[in-house]
Protein backbone atom coordinates (compact mmCIF):
# COMPACT_ATOMS: atom_id res chain seq x y z
CA UNK A 1 0.00 0.00 0.00
CA UNK A 2 1.41 3.41 -0.98
CA UNK A 3 1.94 6.33 1.39
CA UNK A 4 -0.77 8.23 -0.49
CA UNK A 5 -3.23 5.40 0.14
CA UNK A 6 -2.31 5.26 3.80
CA UNK A 7 -2.68 9.02 4.16
CA UNK A 8 -6.00 9.01 2.33
CA UNK A 9 -7.38 6.45 4.77
CA UNK A 10 -6.62 8.78 7.67
CA UNK A 11 -7.96 11.81 5.86
CA UNK A 12 -11.66 12.55 6.41
CA UNK A 13 -13.86 12.21 3.34
CA UNK A 14 -15.29 15.40 1.88
CA UNK A 15 -18.74 14.42 3.13
CA UNK A 16 -17.48 13.68 6.63
CA UNK A 17 -15.46 16.90 6.74
CA UNK A 18 -18.50 18.91 5.66
CA UNK A 19 -20.58 17.21 8.36
CA UNK A 20 -18.01 17.93 11.09
CA UNK A 21 -17.70 21.57 10.04
CA UNK A 22 -21.49 21.86 10.09
CA UNK A 23 -21.62 20.43 13.57
CA UNK A 24 -19.06 22.96 14.80
CA UNK A 25 -20.95 25.85 13.24
CA UNK A 26 -24.21 24.68 14.81
CA UNK A 27 -22.51 24.22 18.17
CA UNK A 28 -21.08 27.73 18.16
CA UNK A 29 -24.40 29.21 17.11
CA UNK A 30 -26.23 27.48 19.95
CA UNK A 31 -23.48 28.37 22.41
CA UNK A 32 -24.06 32.03 21.57
CA UNK A 33 -27.87 31.62 21.65
CA UNK A 34 -28.28 32.76 18.05
CA UNK A 35 -31.01 31.69 15.67
CA UNK A 36 -29.97 30.74 12.15
CA UNK A 37 -31.68 33.86 10.86
CA UNK A 38 -29.72 36.09 13.25
CA UNK A 39 -26.45 34.47 12.17
CA UNK A 40 -27.43 34.97 8.53
CA UNK A 41 -28.13 38.66 9.06
CA UNK A 42 -24.82 39.32 10.80
CA UNK A 43 -22.61 37.36 8.40
CA UNK A 44 -24.21 38.15 5.02
CA UNK A 45 -24.71 34.42 4.41
CA UNK A 46 -28.16 33.27 3.36
CA UNK A 47 -30.23 31.43 5.94
CA UNK A 48 -30.85 28.64 3.43
CA UNK A 49 -27.13 28.12 2.87
CA UNK A 50 -26.44 28.08 6.62
CA UNK A 51 -29.02 25.32 6.96
CA UNK A 52 -27.27 23.29 4.28
CA UNK A 53 -23.92 23.96 5.91
CA UNK A 54 -25.05 22.86 9.38
CA UNK A 55 -26.51 19.67 7.90
CA UNK A 56 -23.25 18.81 6.13
CA UNK A 57 -24.72 19.41 2.68
CA UNK A 58 -22.49 22.33 1.64
CA UNK A 59 -18.79 22.62 0.91
CA UNK A 60 -17.94 25.89 2.60
CA UNK A 61 -15.24 28.17 1.21
CA UNK A 62 -12.60 29.71 3.44
CA UNK A 63 -14.37 33.04 2.90
CA UNK A 64 -17.63 31.66 4.33
CA UNK A 65 -15.84 30.08 7.29
CA UNK A 66 -13.99 33.33 7.94
CA UNK A 67 -17.26 35.24 8.22
CA UNK A 68 -18.73 32.71 10.64
CA UNK A 69 -15.55 32.48 12.73
CA UNK A 70 -15.28 36.27 12.93
CA UNK A 71 -18.88 36.51 14.15
CA UNK A 72 -17.98 34.27 17.09
CA UNK A 73 -14.54 35.83 17.72
CA UNK A 74 -12.89 32.59 16.64
CA UNK A 75 -10.30 31.65 14.02
CA UNK A 76 -11.16 29.60 10.94
CA UNK A 77 -9.18 26.70 12.40
CA UNK A 78 -11.78 26.43 15.17
CA UNK A 79 -14.30 25.30 12.55
CA UNK A 80 -12.11 22.81 10.69
CA UNK A 81 -11.13 19.41 12.10
CA UNK A 82 -7.38 19.34 12.68
CA UNK A 83 -6.80 16.49 10.22
CA UNK A 84 -8.60 18.42 7.50
CA UNK A 85 -7.02 21.83 7.92
CA UNK A 86 -4.83 23.31 5.22
CA UNK A 87 -1.59 24.68 6.74
CA UNK A 88 -0.26 28.11 5.88
CA UNK A 89 2.93 26.89 4.22
CA UNK A 90 4.54 30.26 3.40
CA UNK A 91 6.23 31.11 6.71
CA UNK A 92 6.95 34.81 5.98
CA UNK A 93 3.24 35.32 5.31
CA UNK A 94 2.33 33.45 8.50
CA UNK A 95 4.79 35.61 10.49
CA UNK A 96 3.46 38.81 8.96
CA UNK A 97 -0.18 37.97 9.68
CA UNK A 98 0.57 36.88 13.24
CA UNK A 99 2.08 40.30 14.01
CA UNK A 100 -0.91 42.28 12.73
CA UNK A 101 -3.65 43.61 14.97
CA UNK A 102 -7.20 42.30 14.50
CA UNK A 103 -8.27 45.32 12.34
CA UNK A 104 -5.08 44.97 10.27
CA UNK A 105 -5.73 41.26 9.76
CA UNK A 106 -9.24 42.07 8.55
CA UNK A 107 -7.84 44.67 6.12
CA UNK A 108 -5.26 42.15 4.88
CA UNK A 109 -7.98 39.54 4.38
CA UNK A 110 -10.13 41.93 2.33
CA UNK A 111 -7.15 42.79 0.11
CA UNK A 112 -6.25 39.13 -0.42
CA UNK A 113 -9.86 38.14 -1.06
CA UNK A 114 -10.22 40.81 -3.73
CA UNK A 115 -6.88 39.96 -5.33
CA UNK A 116 -7.37 36.20 -5.39
CA UNK A 117 -11.14 35.87 -5.64
CA UNK A 118 -12.33 33.00 -7.80
CA UNK A 119 -13.36 34.64 -11.06
CA UNK A 120 -14.71 31.33 -12.30
CA UNK A 121 -17.50 31.44 -9.74
CA UNK A 122 -20.71 32.39 -11.49
CA UNK A 123 -21.69 35.97 -10.65
CA UNK A 124 -25.27 37.11 -10.34
CA UNK A 125 -24.43 40.08 -12.56
CA UNK A 126 -22.83 43.45 -12.15
CA UNK A 127 -23.48 45.90 -9.33
CA UNK A 128 -22.71 49.58 -9.61
CA UNK A 129 -21.63 51.37 -6.45
CA UNK A 130 -20.77 55.00 -5.79
CA UNK A 131 -22.26 58.29 -4.66
CA UNK A 132 -25.39 59.83 -6.10
CA UNK A 133 -24.56 61.73 -9.25
CA UNK A 134 -21.88 59.31 -10.42
CA UNK A 135 -24.03 58.17 -13.36
CA UNK A 136 -25.30 54.81 -12.08
CA UNK A 137 -28.91 55.22 -13.24
CA UNK A 138 -28.12 56.75 -16.63
CA UNK A 139 -25.44 54.23 -17.53
CA UNK A 140 -27.26 51.28 -15.97
CA UNK A 141 -30.47 51.89 -17.93
CA UNK A 142 -28.59 52.27 -21.21
CA UNK A 143 -26.48 49.18 -20.56
CA UNK A 144 -29.65 47.19 -19.86
CA UNK A 145 -31.13 48.34 -23.15
CA UNK A 146 -28.00 47.34 -25.05
CA UNK A 147 -27.66 43.90 -23.45
CA UNK A 148 -31.31 43.02 -22.78
CA UNK A 149 -30.40 42.30 -19.14
CA UNK A 150 -32.80 43.63 -16.46
CA UNK A 151 -31.77 46.82 -14.68
CA UNK A 152 -32.82 46.96 -11.02
CA UNK A 153 -32.45 49.73 -8.46
CA UNK A 154 -31.92 48.13 -5.07
CA UNK A 155 -33.38 51.15 -3.27
CA UNK A 156 -36.62 50.72 -5.22
CA UNK A 157 -36.85 47.07 -4.17
CA UNK A 158 -36.41 48.17 -0.55
CA UNK A 159 -39.21 50.73 -0.93
CA UNK A 160 -41.54 48.10 -2.43
CA UNK A 161 -40.79 45.63 0.37
CA UNK A 162 -41.29 48.20 3.13
CA UNK A 163 -44.24 50.00 1.57
CA UNK A 164 -42.55 53.29 2.45
CA UNK A 165 -40.12 55.69 0.82
CA UNK A 166 -36.49 55.41 1.87
CA UNK A 167 -36.68 58.74 3.72
CA UNK A 168 -39.74 57.52 5.64
CA UNK A 169 -38.00 54.27 6.62
CA UNK A 170 -35.05 56.28 7.95
CA UNK A 171 -37.31 58.70 9.80
CA UNK A 172 -39.52 56.05 11.38
CA UNK A 173 -37.08 53.24 12.14
CA UNK A 174 -33.59 54.57 11.46
CA UNK A 175 -30.64 53.36 9.37
CA UNK A 176 -30.46 49.92 11.04
CA UNK A 177 -33.94 49.03 9.79
CA UNK A 178 -33.12 50.35 6.33
CA UNK A 179 -29.99 48.17 6.18
CA UNK A 180 -32.06 45.16 7.25
CA UNK A 181 -34.55 45.74 4.44
CA UNK A 182 -31.62 46.24 2.07
CA UNK A 183 -29.98 42.96 3.11
CA UNK A 184 -33.23 41.02 2.73
CA UNK A 185 -33.92 42.57 -0.69
CA UNK A 186 -30.40 41.75 -1.87
CA UNK A 187 -30.65 38.16 -0.61
CA UNK A 188 -33.92 37.66 -2.52
CA UNK A 189 -32.48 39.13 -5.73
CA UNK A 190 -29.49 36.80 -5.57
CA UNK A 191 -31.78 33.79 -5.12
CA UNK A 192 -33.81 34.63 -8.24
CA UNK A 193 -32.73 33.10 -11.58
CA UNK A 194 -31.02 35.12 -14.29
CA UNK A 195 -28.42 37.86 -14.55
CA UNK A 196 -29.15 41.44 -13.51
CA UNK A 197 -27.59 44.91 -13.65
CA UNK A 198 -27.92 46.33 -10.15
CA UNK A 199 -27.75 49.93 -8.99
CA UNK A 200 -27.03 50.31 -5.28
CA UNK A 201 -27.29 53.28 -2.97
CA UNK A 202 -24.16 55.26 -2.20
CA UNK A 203 -24.43 54.25 1.44
CA UNK A 204 -24.55 50.48 0.94
CA UNK A 205 -20.89 50.36 1.97
CA UNK A 206 -22.03 51.42 5.44
CA UNK A 207 -23.92 48.15 5.92
CA UNK A 208 -21.21 45.53 6.35
CA UNK A 209 -23.51 42.54 5.89
CA UNK A 210 -25.11 43.88 2.70
CA UNK A 211 -21.84 45.08 1.22
CA UNK A 212 -20.04 41.78 1.84
CA UNK A 213 -22.98 39.93 0.28
CA UNK A 214 -22.82 42.25 -2.72
CA UNK A 215 -19.06 41.86 -3.21
CA UNK A 216 -19.26 38.08 -2.89
CA UNK A 217 -22.06 37.63 -5.44
CA UNK A 218 -21.64 40.41 -8.01
CA UNK A 219 -18.92 41.85 -10.17
CA UNK A 220 -18.82 45.28 -8.56
CA UNK A 221 -17.97 48.50 -10.38
CA UNK A 222 -17.28 51.79 -8.59
CA UNK A 223 -18.56 54.70 -10.64
CA UNK A 224 -16.33 57.53 -9.52
CA UNK A 225 -16.67 61.27 -10.13
CA UNK A 226 -15.13 64.44 -8.74
CA UNK A 227 -17.11 66.16 -5.94
CA UNK A 228 -17.94 69.17 -8.15
CA UNK A 229 -19.46 66.91 -10.79
CA UNK A 230 -21.40 64.92 -8.18
CA UNK A 231 -22.92 68.15 -6.92
CA UNK A 232 -23.72 69.57 -10.36
CA UNK A 233 -25.33 66.36 -11.59
CA UNK A 234 -27.63 66.23 -8.56
CA UNK A 235 -28.64 69.83 -9.22
CA UNK A 236 -29.19 69.01 -12.90
CA UNK A 237 -31.64 66.33 -11.74
CA UNK A 238 -33.76 69.24 -10.37
CA UNK A 239 -32.79 68.47 -6.78
CA UNK A 240 -32.11 71.95 -5.36
CA UNK A 241 -31.37 70.82 -1.82
CA UNK A 242 -27.58 71.09 -2.36
CA UNK A 243 -28.07 74.79 -3.21
CA UNK A 244 -29.00 75.46 0.43
CA UNK A 245 -25.75 76.16 2.20
CA UNK A 246 -23.82 74.91 -0.81
CA UNK A 247 -20.41 75.49 0.71
CA UNK A 248 -21.23 73.37 3.73
CA UNK A 249 -22.90 70.77 1.50
CA UNK A 250 -19.75 70.49 -0.59
CA UNK A 251 -17.63 70.06 2.52
CA UNK A 252 -19.96 67.30 3.69
CA UNK A 253 -19.81 65.60 0.28
CA UNK A 254 -16.00 65.65 0.25
CA UNK A 255 -15.93 64.22 3.78
CA UNK A 256 -18.35 61.43 2.88
CA UNK A 257 -16.37 60.52 -0.23
CA UNK A 258 -13.17 60.40 1.79
CA UNK A 259 -14.79 58.22 4.43
CA UNK A 260 -16.28 55.76 1.94
CA UNK A 261 -13.36 55.56 -0.47
CA UNK A 262 -11.59 52.58 1.19
CA UNK A 263 -14.82 50.56 0.93
CA UNK A 264 -15.50 51.69 -2.64
CA UNK A 265 -11.99 50.56 -3.58
CA UNK A 266 -12.96 46.97 -2.78
CA UNK A 267 -14.87 46.98 -6.06
CA UNK A 268 -13.61 44.77 -8.86
CA UNK A 269 -13.34 47.72 -11.26
CA UNK A 270 -13.40 51.51 -11.13
CA UNK A 271 -15.05 53.56 -13.88
CA UNK A 272 -14.11 57.22 -13.90
CA UNK A 273 -17.03 59.31 -15.16
CA UNK A 274 -15.71 62.85 -14.61
CA UNK A 275 -15.02 64.86 -17.75
CA UNK A 276 -16.22 62.08 -20.03
CA UNK A 277 -19.21 61.69 -22.33
CA UNK A 278 -21.98 59.22 -21.58
CA UNK A 279 -21.10 57.38 -24.78
CA UNK A 280 -17.47 56.96 -23.74
CA UNK A 281 -18.39 55.77 -20.22
CA UNK A 282 -21.00 53.39 -21.61
CA UNK A 283 -18.48 51.81 -23.98
CA UNK A 284 -16.11 51.11 -21.07
CA UNK A 285 -18.94 49.85 -18.87
CA UNK A 286 -20.04 47.47 -21.61
CA UNK A 287 -16.49 46.18 -22.02
CA UNK A 288 -16.24 45.46 -18.28
CA UNK A 289 -19.73 43.97 -17.95
CA UNK A 290 -20.08 41.85 -21.08
CA UNK A 291 -18.01 38.84 -19.85
CA UNK A 292 -20.16 38.72 -16.70
CA UNK A 293 -23.70 39.34 -17.88
CA UNK A 294 -23.49 37.88 -21.38
CA UNK A 295 -21.64 34.67 -20.48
Amino acid sequence: MSDDQINSEHRPSTRLLSFEIGQRVRGLRREHSLTRRELAETTAISERYLGQLENGQANASINILHKIATRFDETVSALIPSNGAAPLSHQPLADLLSNLSAPEQEAAFQLLRTRFRDDHVDRKGIAMIGMRGAGKTTLGEQLAEMTDVPFIRLSQVVVERAGLEASEIMELWGPTAFRRFEFEALTDLIAEPGKIILETSGGIVGGEASYNLLVDNFHTIWLRADPDEHMQRVIDQKDLRPMTGRSAAMDDLVAILREREPAYRRADDTLETSGRSIRDCLAELLSISKPVICA
